[in-house]
């Protein structure tokens, strides 16, 4: 099993070996061989082929608007080259555009690297490229989605940031802008489709759609998708599953949505729940009991069939296998051998659909299944799923993956992808507020994913979008680039995010106050507080105020010495968070009733102002202060604050005989054969963490060793807090060795932890817990030695105890309720 690991899988579907490029350089005057695109002289005209892809156009004609918002000049965009002024910037699809073509046949532009390749571009200066043109900038990408991420980069190269619409980043002014000679090229993406799911979207992007964007619709609609499509280009993204509750109008109700989604180019999906891109919670009009295989299969198939019929000219993803209405589990009953074979005659005959009135090249047509939630299990029990179709794993809904392809599942055509989550309705308690998944976790995570093999198909639940920003942007980065970051990949791409929203003078500050906001939320997210019991005594509660008074305190200063046309996009993207975030804390552990109440008034203050005053009031009944009105978000019981006060307050003092390091610290390290140690930055909630990298290969010789001293002899106990990650792989388990000064090694096993009542536990704490005994022959200074047996174990924490590992030392308590309240 172990050299199995080791095996080096090319995927069919893999597009790894990604053209890395730098980004378009530019200079703020123009030399002699630069491009000259703005500047006293006017601005360069952006020309395309009427004949070429609408989004060509649409990509042109939102570049010629972000000119404008930079130089205040907006440049024409043409549809030919009649009339063009001697500087012109090309814009074209290879093989679609005249224009394109015919510099290449003149041998002015060289292709041949993106050429056939999927999102791929070049960009180049290029001296005489027309009759009466002296300098061009030509962008000229592969297929129609390459030549818009051309466009969008040079938006970005200039200033222009992704969210200039969605977060309202006004670019920095400049009155001249050349583009530096250079050829640049990009392409192919790391993952081939890449994107968002809308979801939960009930509280906050559909009242904000039907009541702010486009009333007229009384839904989201085609306005808002307009909005999603432009924003999916800009972040290089291609891949949309839509807002799809109960209440929300169905994507396809609409044929203007079907023609937006077209016309921006984006592939169009659906979730687990929606087979065969049918939304069932809206689309279903007969009884909910006849949403069933068993006993209406002609009525399932039927709507089905309705669906797909005239997609074929449309470029779509389709969900494949069954559940039931809405997020609930298949219909039908009968043994897991019954609903096995059942689900395989949903896949035939949903094929036999796609083939029918799609492409009768089945094995063509994008196929995707997921096996979410209790669908796993049918999956793990032998369901034969074809070889063509996609596996797209999931994870927890908390940010752990559950499983991913074995050696031998990598060979599959379809290959694997990932449905991830950073916002989420369900058990054992929602987050559908803030965006508080930490980017390190993201990182690790996904990381982990595309080395073993899900290299297809990446979505990302993002709730309503906003205030969604910064992990939704990461996500779709790592999967348009996954070379881009390493294990510093927070604080790096915290950075460069700051650097481009709020400038070079305040980007530090701005990256370590939202660094510290993500260390600081793993330790609980805001909608889980009154699940987790802090301890007065051991001086949790005040050290977790003082950390976030800092935290609001260095926000609110940034936020007052910042422009006036920064501080809107920091109120959205930080400040509200932040300051929700310890608003949230005082509401449930501050300890005094009055003191929650003027919490949670102060936090109703924050959020009318996201909504009525910023941007003028763009985001009116965009923000909730409660999503579905949970328990730590809701107006405080004077009865709750009371009891959290006398429980934290009843707590002990804390046994002495115990001694804690941080895992990421050892005395030594020794890296395994053809693996190394890596410390994940902002991944723990103690601090960072570490992990052997690559989880590809077998953790053969790695150690970590720690020193520590005890003033007694005795049995102890090593408690081991790591990250509740998931066994890699349904061939391996994930454990530890943990050994106390060459003594027997005692073997640790986390897969025990990851189901049932201790995962709840454990992804409420973001911690699980390992804990050996052994024996400390004298007092003095001791070696621990920790060895990791499978690969994906995350060290976070250690704790050497000789005394009763007490429920403090074990992590916060977590109380779990018995169902969702």
């Amino acid at each position: 099993m172990r050299k199995q690991l080791t095996q080096v899988v090319l995927l069919f579907c893999s597009l790894a070996g990604s053209l890395a490029a730098a980004p378009i350089a530019i200079s703020p005057q123009a030399g002699a061989s630069d491009f000259p695109l703005a500047g006293p002289g006017g601005v360069a005209d952006v020309v395309v082929d009427d004949a070429d892809f609408k989004v060509v156009r649409i990509a042109s004609d939102c570049l010629s608007e972000d000119i404008n918002r930079v130089v205040g000049k907006k440049p024409r965009v043409l549809g030919s080259a009649q009339g063009v002024s001697e500087n012109a910037v090309l814009i074209g699809t290879i093989g679609k555009s005249r224009l394109i073509d015919k510099l290449v046949k003149d041998r002015k532009l060289s292709v041949t690297e993106v050429a056939g390749k999927w999102e791929s571009y070049v960009v180049a200066t290029v001296t005489d490229p027309l009759p009466g043109v002296k300098r061009g900038l030509v962008i000229a990408g592969s297929d129609r989605r390459g030549t818009a991420y051309g466009a969008f980069s040079l938006s970005e190269a200039i200033g222009v940031s992704p969210w200039v619409w969605w977060a309202d980043v006004a670019p920095a002014p400049r009155s001249t802008i050349a583009v530096k000679e250079q050829r640049t090229v990009q392409g192919p993406p790391s993952v081939k489709y890449r994107g968002i799911f809308i979801n939960d979207e009930d509280f906050g992007l559909r009242p904000w759609a039907a009541k702010t964007l486009e009333p007229e619709k009384k839904n989201i609609g085609p306005k808002t998708y307009a909005r999603v499509g432009e924003l999916l280009l800009r972040l290089k993204a291609n891949l949309l599953w839509p807002a799809m509750h109960e209440g929300t109008a169905a994507f396809f109700s609409d044929p203007a949505n079907v023609g937006v989604a077209d016309d921006y180019g984006i592939v169009v999906g659906s979730s687990h729940a929606e087979p065969m891109l049918y939304n069932n919670a809206s689309e279903w009009t007969l009884p909910k009991d006849h949403w069933n295989y068993v006993t209406h299969a002609d009525e399932v198939k039927a709507a089905w069939e309705k669906r797909v019929q005239g997609l074929g000219k449309y470029e779509y993803a389709y969900t494949l296998g069954i559940r039931g209405i809405h997020d609930s589990p298949m219909q039908g009953g009968g043994t897991m051998t019954e609903r096995k074979e059942r689900i395989e005659r949903v896949f035939a005959d949903q094929r036999e659909l796609i083939a029918r009135h799609v492409n009768p090249k089945v094995e063509q047509v994008p196929q995707v299944f997921v096996p979410y939630k209790e669908v796993l299990p049918y999956y793990q029990n032998g369901l034969k799923v074809p070889d063509d179709v996609t596996l797209v794993w999931v994870d927890d809904n908390f940010g752990y993956i559950r499983q991913l392809s074995t050696p031998e599942e990598q060979k599959r055509r379809g290959g694997a992808g990932v449905y991830y989550h950073h916002s989420y309705w369900g058990d054992p308690a929602d987050y559908l507020w803030i965006g508080t998944s930490p980017l390190s976790l993201t990182w690790e995570e996904m990381h982990k994913a595309y080395e073993n093999g899900a290299r297809n198909y990446w979505v990302v639940n993002v709730g309503d979008i906003k205030p969604m920003e910064i992990g939704t942007e990461f996500f779709l980065k790592m999967a348009y680039d996954i070379t881009a970051f390493d294990e510093n990949a927070q604080p790096l791409f915290l950075k460069q995010w700051a650097t481009r929203e709020f400038g070079e003078a305040d980007a530090v500050e701005v990256a370590s106050i939202m660094d510290e906001y993500y260390r600081v939320n793993q330790q609980s997210k805001p909608e889980h507080l009154y699940l987790v019991k802090f301890s007065n005594n051991y001086g949790e509660i005040e050290a977790r105020r003082q950390r976030l008074a800092g935290l609001v305190k260095r926000a609110n200063a940034l936020y007052e010495k910042l422009p006036a046309a920064r501080k809107d996009p920091f109120f959205e993207m930080v400040l509200y968070q932040v300051r929700g975030t310890a608003l949230a804390f005082d509401m449930n552990w501050s300890g005094d009733f009055n003191g929650a109440m003027k919490a949670y008034d102060q936090l109703q203050k924050e959020t009318t102002t996201f909504n009525e005053k910023i941007a003028g009031g763009k985001w009116r009944y965009m923000m909730p202060s409660a999503p579905r009105n949970r328990p730590a978000l809701r107006k405080p019981e004077e009865k709750n604050i009371q009891e959290r006060a006398v429980a934290a307050a009843a707590s002990g003092p804390e046994d002495k005989t115990s001694v804690a390091f941080e895992a990421e610290q050892p005395l030594r390290r020794e890296e395994g054969k053809g693996t190394s140690w890596k410390v994940i930055s902002g991944l723990g909630r103690s601090g960072d963490s570490i992990a052997l990298l690559p989880t590809t290969v077998a953790p053969a010789g790695a150690s970590l060793t720690y020193e520590f001293t005890t003033v007694k002899d005795g049995p102890g106990k090593v408690r081991v807090d790591c990250i509740p990650t998931f066994p890699l792989n349904r061939t391996v388990k994930l454990r530890y060795a943990a050994a106390i000064d060459g003594g027997s090694e005692q073997e640790v096993d986390l897969s025990a932890k990851v189901n049932g009542g201790e995962w709840a536990t454990n992804v409420v704490s973001q911690i699980t817990v390992g804990v050996s005994d052994h024996m400390i022959a004298k007092p003095g200074k001791h070696t621990l030695v920790l060895r990791p047996l499978d690969p994906g174990v995350v060290f976070d924490k250690v704790v050497v105890d000789l005394g009763d590992l007490k429920p403090s030392q074990l992590g916060p308590v977590v109380i779990i309720p018995n169902k969702r309240d």
